[in-house]
């Protein structure tokens, strides 16, 4: 007869929550990814002690697929760099040189290095394979532009590293650490298709837009302003009764002048009139919250994104940006034929080695007004280019045609309103009389003529 004979009992875990556990090898193990991974021998090691910090050492290259690299006490490590490199962008920030914008962006863009590449590795011992593998967790996340732009602040990161004494030597990248080719830029530009707004929905989305989104529009193709200078737009820099903008870019720190429209005028009184009482800090801000805090949050820079999309998608416009609207001014506004007053109305820093546009000290008001009128114009065609007068819609020539007495009245009602008629009056009709200016015989005509051709 056979004797049995009882199986050895296995090692028990030394707590309910410990990460690792007594493989049959003897070896205290854990499964990563599909595969077992081996942290020493539980007989010489029966509380698991050093088990345990051995997987705390390569716990991020194992769950991230790498092989795990020994961390040597007293190297600069992949995380100390990047705090490091924080660190000295943060103060360029406290001192104005850097907004709180870019500065989140470059922590946000510091996580995911450390993440991919490992908090605990020795910077130095980064090569090219790691950069490899970092450009591809990037193509992951974003489009070609974005790309090229991590991969340049990447390489920046380094190269501080290097300057400031906390890296031996230079880093090696790689060919395969580049940005993309300015042919796939292009592609994926072309790609997106045309970015710019057509008249129709613009006048659309200020009918829809509350109080604040429907200022923001207003500025937003009036002057080419971006989201996060609106976020931040201090009510100082608004000269209410000359109707002009005196604003730096935030980006480039370019001074900008810019002639304001009565629409728009109009719609600034309006924000300053329902504007809540601001919370402290926010004082000087022209747009707030109902709250009163200020527009700035997160990555994304500012709340503006999200109020146009509200006033967007109540107008039925899908497919746009706020950011869109500078796109849509710098293209209308090229039909002016006068560059470097659009260049100066933008904010764009001068090209290097243009040293006409260094010398320049400002451009005559004249030459930014005819600018934006020009843009005034293709948004508010009926404003400056009406069929007939309003004192004649019923008096000689115009008299005989109906087309022209509707269209005068049509206008007379639009500028008799105000408030929420005028915005609704304005949805409906302006897109239909330029229209029914360049097609009198269509079918924007026709309606315009049963509508408002009859007298009431």
């Amino acid at each position: 007869m056979v004797k049995c004979t009882k199986p050895k009992s296995r090692p028990s875990k030394p707590r309910p929550d410990f990460p690792l556990f007594p493989h049959a090898s003897g070896r205290w193990a854990k499964k990563v990814r599909g595969a077992f991974c081996y942290f020493g021998k539980v007989a010489d090691d029966h509380r698991g002690e050093r088990a345990l910090q051995l997987w705390l050492d390569q716990k991020d290259d194992l769950l991230a697929g790498r092989k795990p690299r020994p961390k040597i006490d007293g190297t600069l490590t992949v995380e100390n760099l990047v705090n490091r490199w924080l660190d000295a962008k943060h103060k360029r920030m406290d001192s104005g040189e850097l907004s709180p914008l870019t500065w989140r962006g470059y922590r946000h863009l510091g996580a995911i290095i450390v993440d991919a590449l490992g908090r605990t590795r020795a910077a130095a011992d980064i090569g090219p394979d790691d950069f490899g593998k970092l450009r591809a967790v990037f193509a992951s996340k974003w489009g070609p532009a974005k790309l090229a732009t991590a991969v340049t602040h990447t390489r920046a990161v380094f190269k501080w590293g290097y300057q400031a004494g906390l890296l031996a030597t230079p880093q090696r990248f790689g060919d395969d650490f580049g940005k993309p080719s300015t042919k796939t830029m292009r592609q994926a530009r072309a790609a997106k298709g045309p970015r710019m707004f057509q008249q129709s929905d613009l006048l659309a989305i200020i009918a829809a837009a509350d109080v604040n989104a429907g200022a923001m529009v207003l500025l937003g193709i009036n002057g080419g302003i971006g989201n996060t200078d609106l976020a931040l737009l201090p009510i100082s820099s608004i000269d209410i009764d000359g109707g002009w903008l005196n604003l730096p870019r935030a980006k480039t720190g370019i001074n900008r002048r810019i002639p304001l429209w009565s629409e728009t005028v109009d719609a600034i009184r309006d924000v300053l009139a329902h504007r809540p009482e601001p919370k402290r800090g926010n004082e000087g801000l022209l747009f707030l919250t109902q709250t009163g805090a200020n527009l700035v949050k997160g990555r994304s820079g500012s709340l503006v994104a999200g109020l146009f999309q509200k006033a967007a998608t109540a107008a039925g416009v899908t497919g746009r940006v706020f950011y869109d609207l500078r796109r849509t001014f710098a293209t209308v506004a090229d039909g002016a034929r006068d560059p470097v007053a659009v260049s100066a109305l933008l904010g764009h820093a001068p090209k290097s080695g243009d040293m006409t546009a260094i010398y320049r000290q400002a451009i005559d008001d004249t030459r930014l007004r005819n600018v934006v009128d020009h843009v005034h114009d293709w948004l508010f065609p009926v404003a400056t280019d009406v069929l007939v007068q309003e004192d004649v819609d019923v008096r000689g020539q115009a008299a005989e045609d109906p087309l022209a007495v509707a269209v005068a009245r049509c206008r007379a009602a639009i500028e008799a309103s105000e408030g929420p008629t005028r915005k609704t009056l304005e949805s409906c009709w302006l897109a239909e009389l330029e229209n029914a200016r360049q097609h009198p015989r269509g079918s924007a005509a026709e309606r315009i003529v049963e509508v408002w051709g009859a007298k009431t």
